[in-house]
């Protein structure tokens, strides 16, 4: 009896070990997002995720901002940041007649330069490091205005807006919980061990 009460009582010290240790998750990557609301005005976020690599969608949807997106044949289209924009089920409101197109164009920096992105934002795949732009203007290749030049380090060295992990683990008990759960087991394993042994003497 001796034997497996020490036994239990290793496995029980080892079990407290593990399960005090802290589950966090590890939000290593990171990818900044600036945006241009066409009036002067710009807001740029650091966001940090889990994921080897998120879509830039989810890059902008991450980033604390109200985004309004409609979902499409050929993919999302964001309609709508932070009220400016149009609404879901109108989302290019601004190409209506005229020669001039408004909306949300897409943009990513390379080597310092902003280009204009030649996928969609759901389509397209952001890795740590990445910087993405969104501007509320005319929408063409040659005449869409870029954001303002702004870098990775300058954007990421202040706060940090950390994605949810769908897997992230928790801890049921705080550190001093589990701490008085092992004493409790503890005094309940010796107590047992006097009654055997005195009902054996």
């Amino acid at each position: 009896m001796g034997r497996r009460a020490l036994f239990l009582l290793f496995a029980l010290v080892a079990l407290s070990v593990v399960a005090g240790a802290p589950a966090t998750a590890q939000d290593d990557n990171r990818v900044a997002v600036v945006v241009a609301y066409g009036d002067g005005q710009t807001a740029a976020r650091c966001i940090a995720f889990s994921e080897p690599q998120i879509s830039g969608l989810e890059a902008l949807s991450r980033s604390g901002l109200a985004v309004e997106n409609e979902v499409q044949a050929g993919g999302a289209a964001v309609c709508r940041i932070d009220g400016v924009g149009c609404a879901v089920d109108d989302c290019f409101c601004a190409c209506r007649g005229g020669d001039e197109c408004r909306y949300w164009s897409y943009w990513q920096l390379r080597d310092d330069a902003w280009r204009y992105a030649v996928a969609g934002a759901g389509q397209s795949r952001v890795v740590d490091g990445a910087v993405e732009g969104w501007v509320w203007g005319a929408g063409s290749v040659t005449e869409a205005p870029p954001p303002p030049v702004v870098s990775f380090d300058e954007i990421c060295s202040g706060a940090v807006v950390a994605s949810p992990s769908p897997a992230a683990p928790t801890v049921a008990w705080s550190s001093y919980g589990l701490f008085a759960g092992v004493l409790l087991i503890l005094g309940g394993l010796a107590l047992l061990v006097r009654r055997r042994a005195r009902s054996g003497a």
